[in-house]
């Protein structure tokens, strides 16, 4: 089972606090977890107990300053994810939810959560709420997503931690030329490997894709240095991927054997 849970929210509207009521629950349901809440409002919580940590941090374009001084703490060691109530339930994560996420990490611009998402909102003017978007659907889905996430002890959260699709590695054959193949994670990475064009996996390994997108993205610089070591003249391209793929694999057996 996964460490104790504390999920925190700052909230005008009540939207921030329902949604965390509804992670809560999907946490139980689903898994069993226990979650407990606080309203950073009334004082930010002692977080020495918990190892997961879930930060309801706005809604629409705004972040809430209670919500910005939390994240100042120290959370080495633990799982954070933040989510937002963005105001369009269709397009909320494209819409505010990476500016929203900025604007909370000002006071912590190097922590890097496992996951962020936003679920739509509402709009309050002269105290009252004249458009309500909120999609609970979308809420207890990536609730349980999370909860599968932090209930995976057998696997470090750098290989199943699911980027958004905009930073996911996606495969060329060549420039402009998609081959609709995505990887969100180092897992992915490694199932996609086996499967794409090799035309794929020339293009992007001799422009140092690979490389890049595992320290920028998924922060293993390790991998990085490893898959650059590679000597691209000296395997052809079936051998290449057969070399990279390996690489990859015992870097995933690394990290879950440590």
């Amino acid at each position: 089972m996964t460490g104790k849970t504390l999920i925190v929210f700052s909230t005008i509207s009540g939207l921030n606090e329902e949604v965390a009521h509804a992670i809560a629950d999907a946490f139980k349901t689903t898994y069993n977890m226990d979650a407990t809440l606080a309203d950073l409002r009334k004082g930010p919580p002692d977080i020495t107990p918990f190892q997961n940590i879930i930060v309801g941090g706005g809604g629409g374009n705004s972040v809430y300053n209670e919500a910005v001084d939390f994240m100042e703490k120290d959370f080495e060691g633990k799982n954070v994810a933040l989510y937002f109530c963005c105001e369009n339930k269709e397009d909320a994560k494209a819409l505010n939810t990476e500016a929203n996420q900025k604007k909370l990490l000002t006071k912590n611009n190097s922590l890097k959560p496992i996951d962020v998402a936003g679920f739509g909102g509402c709009m309050i003017r002269q105290g009252r709420t004249f458009m309500d978007d909120l999609n609970m659907g979308r809420v207890r889905e990536w609730a349980i997503e999370l909860g599968k996430k932090l209930n995976t002890p057998f696997l470090p959260l750098n290989l199943i931690n699911t980027v958004p699709f905009e930073k996911s590695f996606q495969f060329y054959i060549e420039l402009e030329k998609n081959t609709g193949i995505t990887a969100s994670n180092t897992i992915e990475f490694a199932e996609k490997l086996q499967t794409v064009p090799i035309q794929s996996v020339t293009f992007h390994f001799q422009r140092q894709d690979f490389q890049r997108w595992f320290v920028n993205v998924i922060g293993d610089e390790e991998l990085a240095k490893k898959i650059d070591q590679i000597n691209v003249w000296t395997h052809d391209d079936e051998n290449l991927r057969k070399k990279l793929s390996e690489t990859v694999q015992n870097r995933i057996a690394e990290l879950t054997k440590s």
